[in-house]
This record gives structure tokens, C-alpha cells and sequence, in this order.
């Protein structure tokens, strides 16, 4: 017992692991998960162990998961304060005010390179298929769920069956502006806000527009 609390607070260990989720964030975030394997991923932060990754987290779905408890904890705080300032204001009914809590944090959040890792990891969970391992942590994080909950409560009734699709869509949306933040906006903080603010109409428009008549619902 107490060796196992020792690796447990063993500085070096956690430096390890959290090089190995932010290897992983990235490295999924542009291969995708199947063209990652998790020798490229121990390689990447210079391990020649080639079973680092199943030593510390057993494979890659688990990296998934750990990248979501890697980085939610403050993206989940931050929605909570947003969506606080956002009721003191008297905005707490307004969608794009809720639709601009729930994506803020994605847009402050930058790794050390400067770039929305986070997003871009997203991004690639969903060309990869695997979006829905979102779902899997979703209890540990309940003030994006409140902020979640708050949008759809503002939408009309008749857009409750397509609620799912609309948010991969308007979160599509948002990591594609992050995307091109990082690529054209890097050393720009003021056209970074634009894009970023017009990522907010948008998807408030694409959130709350009608449902044509000839849609059916696939949820």
C-alpha cells in the first residue's frame, strides 16, 4: 500500500503522464485516434520504453478519457463562471450569451505552442468517429452539462429531436474557427476575437433555426 501511494505522488511519474495525455491530444488531434499508434505516442516525448503508454494507462481508449479529465476541469470551472456572470447580468435566458459561455473556454485554452489543442483534439475525435467517448465523462463535469442543459431549455420544442446533431454541428463549427485561428490569427488578438465572435452568431443562428419540414429525426 504504501509503495503504490508512493508511485502515486511520485513527481516524475505524473510529469510522464501528463506528457503522454498532451502527446496524445495532439497527436490525435492530427492523425486521428487509428493513425496513432502508442509507440509514436511514448516516442514523441522521447521514451525509447516502447510500452510506456500501456504501463501507465493500459491503451489508447484510456488516453481518450485521460485527455478529457486533463483538460475539463478548468474548461468546466470556467463555463460555471461564465454562466454565473452571465445571470448577475440578467443574460441567463440569452442564447448567444449561454452558446458564447459553453465555447469561451475552448477558445482561451492554448497549449505551449499556441495553438487550441483541445479543439483540435475534438476535431479529430470526430473524423475519427469516437465523438461519443465525450459521453463517458460527462458525469465528472456537470457545469458544462448545466450550460448545455440552459441552451437547449431556450430553443422551441420542435428542435428537441435534432437537439444532438445541432450541438456536434455548432461545436464543428467552433473547432473549425479555432482551426483557422491558429492558422491565419496566431499574432492577432484582435482578429482572433472576430473570428471568434462571429463563430458565436453563427452557431446561435444554426442553433435556434427552423427545422425544415422535410427533416426527420435520427436520434
Amino acid at each position: 500500500m504504501k509503495a503504490e501511494r508512493r508511485r502515486r505522488n511520485d513527481p516524475r511519474r505524473e510529469a510522464t503522464r501528463t506528457a503522454l495525455i498532451e502527446a496524445a491530444e495532439s497527436l490525435f488531434a492530427e492523425a486521428g485516434f487509428d493513425g496513432v499508434s502508442t509507440r509514436q505516442i511514448g516516442a514523441s516525448i522521447g521514451s525509447a520504453n516502447v510500452n510506456v503508454v500501456a504501463y501507465h494507462f493500459g491503451g489508447k481508449e484510456e488516453l481518450i478519457r485521460e485527455v478529457y479529465r486533463h483538460r475539463l476541469p478548468e474548461i468546466d470551472r470556467r463555463r460555471r463562471e461564465l454562466l454565473d456572470e452571465a445571470d448577475a447580468r440578467g443574460m441567463g435566458d440569452d442564447l448567444a450569451t449561454l452558446i458564447r459561455a459553453f465555447f469561451q473556454p475552448l477558445f482561451e485554452q492554448t497549449d505551449s505552442e499556441g495553438r487550441h489543442s483541445y479543439a483540435r483534439f475534438i476535431a479529430g475525435l470526430e473524423r475519427s468517429g469516437l465523438i461519443a467517448t465525450r459521453a463517458e465523462v460527462s458525469g465528472e463535469f456537470p457545469e458544462s452539462d448545466l450550460v448545455s442543459d440552459r441552451i437547449a431549455a431556450l430553443l422551441d420544442d420542435s428542435l428537441k429531436p435534432f437537439l444532438n446533431v445541432r450541438r456536434r454541428l455548432a461545436a464543428g463549427l467552433f473547432t473549425s474557427a479555432l482551426l483557422v485561428i491558429d492558422r491565419e490569427a496566431a499574432n492577432d488578438p484582435d482578429l482572433a476575437q472576430q473570428h471568434f465572435d462571429n463563430a458565436v452568431l453563427m452557431a446561435t443562428a444554426a442553433m435556434a433555426a427552423p427545422a425544415p419540414a422535410t427533416l426527420k429525426s435520427r436520434d
